[in-house]
């Protein structure tokens, strides 16, 4: 038994298809004219398409029924997840009996439902790399009530295009010919960072290129190709362009075609992505790109921080290989308070206090005080938010200890400040609690022992208070650092205190890097850091991707638990974390350092437009970049993965990560990666250095398991280094419509003589017959077969080439999709059943004559 190595093709099909002789199998020999006439049986059974299968409403295939799909008003229903084969060309494919022979099929449009946490993946099967003009399929991406204006798009040279989902809600999807005639494989499921072109939706500088050349071109050319040099003029190296026309040339003459009523934004950006494609296929150019920017090892042990994705989103776990942090540092978690008996907590506290006047308001029975336990609020809810304990564990939860979660601080000391109470919070009373955490004088009469190097506020309002203010102003001025969240309105009104000055204003990302649903923005929006949102399970762990943190279980008595929350509350205190990370490599680090080091874009990766915008302010926080930018160069080996883990979803059988180290020299990847689980299939080392880094492949195996979740993580074990942990989720079963795997050719074939010379049997296509799925089914019966040796194969023939199983096109043989058995016929027989897709292991060579006319 083995995989297919090619469709039936210029050799026998048994040796192809692995055939193995049945038990008491007979030989090939056939009864001569003077024998008496044979037996004559039956074959029958059904070919089921595989699970989540489409078709492209009009194929190539001139006997199929066909539905026009070629524009936004005839856009064709493809299901979530699907994995659907389709045709489209730039010209008329030529041979007689073929749909498009004398005209285009230039377009195909599909509606799908879709979020973020997926994307829509194209691969097209004509492709030659060597001449990649010769066939150029793009994908575009709209929103129903504007098809003039992408949200998204790849349109690139290579064998698949790619689309990550931008957002919840219906789209139109476009597969166009831009050259060329080729079938293609359209798949959207889980998103897993597959390689893509640059895409309208992705934030570039229009009219910028940063180009590494092959040898350098002259001045002449670089003219006639409309490229001024920013700078960069060393052969070899990469070096910067401007396109000199990009706000007024025509945009390639494809892309203008399609989107004539586009936005003047929006064109823009597609001349740069023209000029890209353009270049790509220059002999000069190894590779160009728009002007834009882009790792756990030393992971701790505790049992829940494999659900932490935020961290991961930051690079916190490549930040802990430098630092984990100085317990001389103090973050005042101004909020509710703190359930002090949370073993995550417990020895992470340093002396608090109650600011809370309000004696009614605070529910514990007076007015300020030194303690800063959380009582709880459920008097006004239904249930007590426990805020302050879910803060101040992002912040500082007690971390490898094995148990619990982690903390972005493993040494960081937490300062519990309480001024939130059941009507909320004064400005009063948080203006004093600012001042007793900066050590400045205050209402409680007290100071602490050590002040506070940061303050974090999960809270606000749209009332602008000079008292706070002038709190802030002096707390900077002692040297903290302060942070508050952006709030949750979905609103650019200012939000207070975060919009104040001094206050680094944080909002809030989702597991995609997106802006959250809810988080606030505007031009007073100074960082961005994970909120989460969990309305979605974009990395298929099985939760909604929410902020997990140290949190309280009500009942006769509160109790230590951990619980997923979303929010610009819990995008603040990763930030506060972070901040504390780098205070402790730097001690010297002061709030003006930290504007400094802000602006200057060395504490984040820049997610939204180029520099500051409103949505993310300078980008979104980087955990390993802030503790470089504090410390100076990495004298340690740091291990991450792109991507950070794996999601295969409800359909990917094989994806792709690489393992590096982002730091200093003096690791390696000592022996193979070790899964845990039998369904991870196998771990391939593609392209790897000397050391183990590089490319690898991971397969999985869904063969036999009930539907659900299934998430795991690889081991890399790694010399020189902690071992490296690897995420992976998958998942099983999901809703799916009826599949279709297109207009299905089944054949019953026998093997014959030799007659090419190949040393393998031909085979012989005895019967053949065309099925419409019908729920997904395709029943088969063929009558009036002699005695024999058979195989049954099915697939369709959607470039209508008159042979069934080509490169895109759905196959399979009985039993299975990958591997044939022939069938000794001496009676009748029914059950025949077996199952066809897309997904097989055959996608290169030749075909044999596996044809379907002429019968």
């Amino acid at each position: 038994m083995r995989f297919w190595t090619r469709t039936l093709a210029l050799a026998a099909l048994c040796a192809l298809l692995g055939c193995s002789q049945g038990k008491g199998s007979s030989d090939h020999s056939q009864p001569s004219d003077s024998e008496a006439a044979p037996t004559l049986f039956s074959i029958s059974g059904t070919v089921t398409a595989a699970r989540f299968a489409g078709i492209d409403a009009d194929t190539n295939d001139g006997q199929a029924p066909a539905t026009g799909n070629n524009d936004a008003q005839s856009a064709q229903a493809a299901g979530n997840p699907s994995v659907l084969g389709g045709f489209v060309s730039a010209q008329g494919s030529g041979d007689s009996g073929q749909r498009f022979a004398n005209s285009a099929d230039s377009e195909d449009w599909f509606r799908i439902s879709a979020a973020p946490g997926q994307s829509v993946n194209l691969r097209i099967h004509k492709f030659d790399d060597k001449s990649p003009a010769a066939v150029d399929l793009d994908l575009y991406l709209y929103t129903p009530d504007d098809t003039s204006n992408p949200v998204a798009s790849s349109t690139g040279n290579s064998a698949s295009e790619s689309i990550a989902i931008p957002s919840q809600r219906d789209f139109l999807l476009r597969v166009v010919a831009q050259s060329g005639i080729s079938n293609y494989t359209l798949k959207l499921d889980t998103d897993n960072n597959a390689t893509n072109s640059p895409s309208v939706s992705q934030e570039f500088v229009p009219g910028e290129l940063l180009i590494k050349w092959k040898s350098q071109p002259s001045a002449q050319w670089l003219d006639s190709r409309g490229l001024r040099s920013v700078r960069g003029k060393t052969p070899h190296r990469i070096a910067s362009y401007r396109l000199s026309r990009s706000d007024s040339s025509p945009i390639d003459a494809d892309m203008e075609f399609l989107h004539l009523t586009a936005s003047e934004t929006l064109r823009n950006k597609l001349r740069t992505l023209a000029a890209v494609k353009k270049l790509q296929r220059a002999d000069l150019v190894e590779w160009v790109e728009p002007n834009y920017r882009y790792y756990s090892t030393l992971t701790p042990s505790d049992r829940q921080h494999h659900l932490q994705w935020h961290y991961r989103q930051i690079q916190l776990p490549q930040a802990w290989d430098v630092t984990t942090g100085s317990a001389d540092v103090i973050v005042a978690v101004l909020d509710t308070g703190v359930f002090s008996a949370h073993p995550d907590i417990h020895d992470k506290l340093v002396a608090g206090y109650d600011f809370i006047s309000d004696s009614a308001d605070a529910r514990d029975g007076d007015g300020i005080d030194n303690d800063p336990e959380d009582p709880g609020d459920k008097a006004f809810q239904d249930r007590s938010s426990w805020h302050g304990t879910h803060v101040s564990g992002t912040v500082g939860a007690a971390t490898d200890n094995v148990t619990g979660v982690s903390g972005a601080g493993w040494q960081t000391r937490i300062m519990p400040l309480r001024v939130i109470g059941t009507s909320g919070g004064s400005s009063a009373d948080i203006a004093q609690a600012v001042r007793y955490a900066a050590g400045l004088a205050n209402d409680s009469g007290t100071l602490p022992v050590r002040r506070a190097d940061i303050i974090n506020m999960s809270f606000g309002g749209t009332g602008r208070s000079q008292a706070l203010q002038a709190a802030i102003d002096d707390a900077r001025a002692a040297g903290v650092i302060v942070v508050a969240a952006a709030g949750n309105d979905n609103a650019e009104t200012e939000f207070y205190p975060a919009a104040f000055n001094g206050v680094v204003a944080v909002s809030a990302t989702d597991y995609n890097r997106d802006k959250a649903p809810y988080s606030n923005f505007g031009s007073w929006v100074d960082v961005a850091a994970p909120g989460g949102d969990m309305s979605t399970d974009g990395n298929g762990d099985g939760y909604g991707d929410g902020i997990l943190s140290t949190h309280v279980k009500e009942g006769t008595s509160p109790s230590a638990t951990y619980s997923f929350l979303q929010g610009t509350s819990m995008a603040s205190p990763h930030v506060a974390g972070v901040f504390a990370l780098m205070k402790g490599t730097n001690r010297q680090l002061s709030p003006q350092d930290i504007d400094a080091l802000l602006a200057q874009g060395r504490l984040t990766e820049d997610i939204g437009q180029t520099g500051r915008d409103k949505l993310f302010g300078m980008g979104l926080i980087d955990a390993y970049k802030a503790v470089q930018a504090a410390s100076g160069p990495i004298t340690v080996p740091v291990v991450s993965a792109q991507p950070d883990s794996l999601n295969f979803g409800s359909t990917h059988t094989a994806l792709e990560v690489e393992i590096k180290n982002i730091g200093a020299d003096g690791a390696r990847i000592d022996g193979d990666p070790v899964a845990a689980v039998g369904w991870i299939k196998a771990i391939e080392a593609l392209e790897t250095d000397s050391n183990g880094f590089g490319r690898y492949r991971v397969s999985v195996d869904r063969a036999a398991l009930p539907d659900g979740n299934y998430s795991t993580q690889l081991r890399f074990p790694v010399d020189g280094s902690g071992d490296f942990e690897l995420p992976v989720n998958m998942k099983v079963g999901g809703a799916a419509s009826a599949a279709d795997a297109g207009y299905l050719y089944v054949l019953l074939l026998r093997p014959e003589a030799d007659k090419d010379g190949d040393g393998s049997p031909d085979m012989k296509v005895v019967a053949v017959q065309a099925k419409v799925a019908s729920g997904g089914k395709y029943n088969f019966n063929f009558a009036g077969v002699p005695a024999g040796e058979y195989l049954i194969a099915a697939g369709s023939d959607i470039d209508g080439d008159g042979k069934i199983c080509g490169p895109g096109e759905s196959c399979a043989v009985f039993p299975s999709q990958d591997f044939a058995s022939p069938i000794t016929l001496r009676k009748s027989l029914e059950g025949q059943d077996f199952v066809v897709g897309y997904d097989n292991p055959i996608d290169s060579g030749a075909q044999k004559n596996m044809t379907t006319q002429g019968l």
